[in-house]
């Protein structure tokens, strides 16, 4: 099968890594507008349930994530100059960018083919794709209104 990824942020790339490892005949590709290194936003959250359920689909991606984060058990809230403290949440943080570059490190390990500062206007331009994934965010111009072949969209 032939895939076709819009947008290299952490869904696509993610969604391509997890494809390509239970399908490692697909022929995956990732198309991004930005450059590798680029990044909107500073920080990504995962809590540990999060975590735990990437351990168990991809413990590579996994290793990799968590030998970068941050981990933190309590959340504190300032409330009316009350401070109050609770503990037992469990979540990691790590920044973007890493992330991001963990992300398309594992991708091509895994033989995705992935291509930097490319626009995309429609689906048009991948007719031997079998599957479109459009994951180039909320800002997306690869949105409802380029979609010629894949029908409504629910």
């Amino acid at each position: 099968m032939r895939i076709v990824c819009i947008g290299g942020g952490a869904a696509g790339l993610y969604f391509a890594l997890l494809m390509k490892r239970q399908h490692p005949a697909h022929d995956i590709t990732i198309v991004e507008r930005n450059r590798p290194f680029d990044t909107f936003g500073w920080g990504v959250v995962f809590s540990d349930a999060t975590m735990q359920s990437m351990r168990e689909w991809d413990p590579e991606t996994a290793g990799a994530i968590e030998e970068a984060f941050n981990h933190w058990d309590d959340i504190e809230l300032l409330f009316k100059g009350r401070k109050i403290r609770t503990s037992g949440h469990g979540f990691v943080g790590i920044g973007r960018k890493r992330m991001l570059n963990i992300l398309q490190e594992r991708c091509i390990a895994l033989g995705i083919k992935l291509v930097f500062e490319r626009e995309v206007e429609g689906d048009h331009e991948f007719p031997d794709a079998d599957l479109i994934i459009a994951a180039d965010g909320v800002n997306s111009k690869f949105g409802r209104s380029t979609l010629t072949s894949l029908g409504p969209i629910c």
